[in-house]
């Protein structure tokens, strides 16, 4: 049976690519098993921006509410940079249908990077998000967007993958074919939003729609839809 394949972007160094900051491999089975199944764009931003490997640590910090990006040991100012790069980046991409980051990461972290009150690290604040991560949330609401740490909870990782594949057929099929196959599952499940679906006048409608409509399905439904969507290699990682 042919299975979708996600076009999805994806941080090199969870590809394999040795340009995380200390110049160590990510050794991650899940985003690498999941590459081989889809189409990879990969993305290092800080390598981008010819910061180096191994680089000196970069940090985010919160000026006011703004986000920033600073080098401490080197005094770069990183923030206007990285949105350029985010900007053009994005600008650059084909359709594609989700984004798995590096969590922890100044520029692609989902969740869990360190976030601190001044641009030297003196001042913890907490945790937060990239500032690549956040131009690409604020850029794709639509789509799944990811971090490996998060997608270690199995829900998320369903969701995500269902999300992926599902976003991927119908990039493939066209959405309305896409629907006659699976729409039965959703108006099963969320009828309200299996009608927005129904009505999309266009594929960009019906995929921004689709998203909504697969978080609000239960795990049994998820699960229906990955079967028929997902290589069950891929599932047997889940």
């Amino acid at each position: 049976m042919p299975y979708p394949k996600p076009v999805l972007v994806l941080s090199a160094c969870l590809a394999g690519d040795n340009v995380r900051y200390d110049g160590k491999p990510v050794l991650e089975p899940f985003s690498q098993e999941l590459a081989r199944h889809s189409e990879v764009i990969k993305v290092c931003p800080e390598v981008a921006l010819g910061l180096g490997v191994p680089r000196e640590k970069v940090i985010v910090y919160k000026n006011d509410s703004a986000v920033r990006l600073f080098q401490p040991a080197k005094g770069l100012e990183l923030t206007e940079a990285m949105a350029r790069f985010s900007e053009e980046f994005l600008n650059s991409l084909p359709e594609v249908d989700g984004f798995l980051l590096k969590s922890k990461s100044p520029s692609c972290g989902v969740s869990r990077t360190k976030v601190y009150g001044d641009p030297e690290g003196r001042l913890y604040r907490g945790t937060g998000k990239g500032l690549f991560a956040l131009k690409v949330i604020e850029r794709f609401p639509h789509l799944p967007v990811e971090d490996e740490l998060r997608l270690r909870r199995r829900r998320l990782r369903l969701n995500f993958l269902v999300s992926l594949f599902s976003l991927a057929g119908v990039r493939e099929k066209g959405h309305e074919n896409f629907h006659r196959e699976f729409g039965t599952v959703f108006r099963a499940y969320a009828p309200r939003v299996e009608l927005r679906l129904r009505n999309s006048t266009s594929a960009g409608e019906y995929r921004k729609n689709l998203r909504k409509a697969i978080l609000k399905l239960p795990p049994g439904a998820l699960r229906e839809l990955a079967k028929e969507l997902v290589s069950p290699e891929l599932l047997m990682k889940t």
